[in-house]
């Protein structure tokens, strides 16, 4: 088997196993055991230990060096790119009456304060799971292949959108209906991947993808989970990443970093 065959093999199975997992995850958790979460976050990084150190696959383009010294303006944008997208949101929700702040300022900043710090360390962990297989496995290995930037993005973005469907499907996930969703969600995590990917491509490290990944998560939990905020439109002003605003935010932003902007090789 020569060397291409090998990886587009490996590619395989790594996105066999991951959806496998991703549905007895969901399948478990819709039964009422909470260990279906545990077993639909681990599939992206234990896919990628297996392929790895037993499928051939080696560490050489896994991006796990830090590349701090090189990259630290990626890993500043990487700390402030969320949060900045949601307050956008959030204000855009305000201006146009779409959002209703509950209380004063210094209640919801306490509010927001406590749970990204409940949130912080959890959601760090689960994006490490997620993008040392997404951008530390999957994405490189299709850069070997030669697949190109665009190309690459919607494909690595595709998979991890549909990876996600179990979990929807079993927890109440959403208010908005399934058929409005499903193809926002798709784009959003589409969009989402072309950041991502740029991001791994530009700053040389995996490292940078999970910082932005988990301080996104712990921002967003922390705003969704507070009442501090009414959102009265969650097809347009919701700050998670399905709301229409912030499709719109970070499709620009991808577009920026794919055509706007050199990234090194």
């Amino acid at each position: 088997m020569n060397q291409n065959s090998k990886i587009k093999r490996n590619i395989a199975i790594y996105i066999i196993g991951v959806l496998c997992l991703s549905v007895i995850g969901g399948v478990v958790t819709a039964s009422g055991n909470e260990t279906g979460g545990v077993i639909f976050i681990i599939g992206p990084i234990l896919m990628m230990l297996l392929l790895r150190f037993f499928g051939g696959d080696a560490w050489k383009d896994a991006g796990l060096r830090l590349n701090i010294k090189e990259s630290w303006p990626w890993y500043l944008f990487s700390l402030l790119v969320y949060p900045i997208i949601i307050t956008m949101v959030i204000v855009l929700g305000s201006i146009l009456g779409m959002t209703q702040i509950n209380g004063n300022l210094n209640s919801l900043l306490s509010a927001f304060g406590a749970g990204f710090a409940a949130q912080f360390l959890p959601r760090m962990i689960f994006a490490l799971f997620e993008e040392w297989g997404w951008r530390g496995y999957l994405e490189p290995r299709l850069v070997a292949l030669g697949v190109p930037d665009v190309r690459r993005h919607l494909f690595v973005g595709t998979v991890w959108a549909i990876w996600h469907f179990p979990l929807v499907l079993s927890t109440p996930y959403t208010e908005i209906p399934y058929a409005l969703f499903f193809p926002l969600f798709m784009a959003a995590i589409i969009l989402t991947a072309i950041v991502y990917g740029q991001l791994r491509k530009a700053s040389g490290t995996v490292w940078t993808a999970v910082v932005m990944h988990g301080i996104g998560n712990a921002f967003g939990w922390a705003i969704l989970q507070s009442n501090s905020l009414t959102f009265n439109n969650k097809l347009l002003a919701n700050p998670a990443p399905e709301g229409i605003f912030s499709i719109a935010i970070i499709g620009f932003l991808g577009w920026w970093m794919l055509f706007k902007r050199k990234t090194k090789v």
